[in-house]
């Protein structure tokens, strides 16, 4: 580890079979969803008792969980898709997060490096994600470790983020 990097942290691939890494999970994701930036709510019971069963139901999910002291600080779930232009695997960080009592020490970078390494096993030819434009301090996080907007043709072309909900 370079010195600039914490030593008493880990980065570990989840078995959402372990309850200590479900346990870990879950609080990670309450304080994720309490943080002003993702809306200040926390997660509903309901989410709260079916997230880690959909989890482990789901073939392509990576799930990464990042420890201080043995204290669960971070995570990120990712899922494995295709890129049918290149015809080959990405994987596309759904979710990512460091708490916010431990961020600027290095975590989110040593994250996005086990997902990178993850995403190389898997001889994927990207990593995608979804970040806001209002969150500076992530958006330079995600350039200084090589991520950039998407470039369709010659020039940047601003793409939005659409949903339908289904009840």
């Amino acid at each position: 580890m370079t010195a600039d990097r914490p030593t008493n942290l880990t980065i570990v691939d989840a078995d959402l079979s372990r309850t200590e890494h479900q346990d870990a999970l879950v609080t990670m994701l309450d304080a994720y969803m309490r943080d002003p930036m993702e809306g200040g709510e926390p997660p509903s019971e309901r989410v709260k008792r079916d997230l880690i069963p959909g989890l482990r139901a789901h073939p392509a999910c990576h799930v990464f969980l990042a420890y201080r002291d043995g204290t669960p600080v971070g995570f990120s779930i990712c899922f494995l898709g295709f890129s049918t232009f290149l015809a080959r695997p990405l994987l596309n960080i759904h979710d990512i997060f460091v708490d916010s009592s431990v961020r600027g020490r290095g975590i989110g970078a040593m994250l996005l490096e086990r997902i990178e390494a993850t995403a190389r096993d898997l001889s994927c030819c990207r990593i995608t994600l979804e970040v806001r434009e209002d969150n500076r301090v992530a958006r330079g996080l995600y350039r200084k470790v090589g991520f950039d907007r998407v470039v369709v043709g010659e020039h940047r072309i601003a793409l939005e983020f659409w949903h339908k909900p289904l009840s």
